[in-house]
């Protein structure tokens, strides 16, 4: 088998893996729905360029083993992105937490507040 042939193989089975690792992190909610799409679209598109792209003339520009070393560098920096956008996607999901429980403090302290004054009030003091 030509070394084209198996970057094609290699090619699509990223892609397909990639996407079916995008549909299992959507489904366990560790990554959201924005960064899903992007790295479905980019999964899709790894496939289409496997399966379009017809490198058959590789073997005079690259060895076997430049080609190893090309994938383990393509591998190495996709799942380096991949594993950015699942903690940023966790950050998100945590910034916005955060933010409801700072509001949840914002009402309560308001409530005291009131509460506080009225009493001030009741017992002829000046509130503060």
């Amino acid at each position: 088998m030509e070394v084209g042939n198996v970057l094609r193989i290699i090619i699509i089975i990223t892609g397909v893996v990639l996407l079916c690792i995008t549909v299992s992190s959507l489904a366990k909610r560790r990554m959201t729905e924005p960064f899903c799409l992007t790295w479905g679209l980019i999964s899709i598109i790894i496939i289409l360029a496997g399966v379009l792209l017809r490198p058959v003339i590789l073997n005079r520009y690259i060895s076997t083993t430049g080609m190893a070393l090309v994938l383990l560098l393509g591998f190495c920096a996709i799942y380096g992105a991949y594993i950015m956008s699942a903690r940023v996607s966790e950050l998100m999901r945590r910034n916005l937490e955060l933010a409801m429980q700072v509001s949840l403090l914002n009402q309560e302290n308001e409530v005291i507040k009131k509460r506080l004054e009225e009493l001030a009030e009741e017992m002829g003091q000046k509130p503060l």
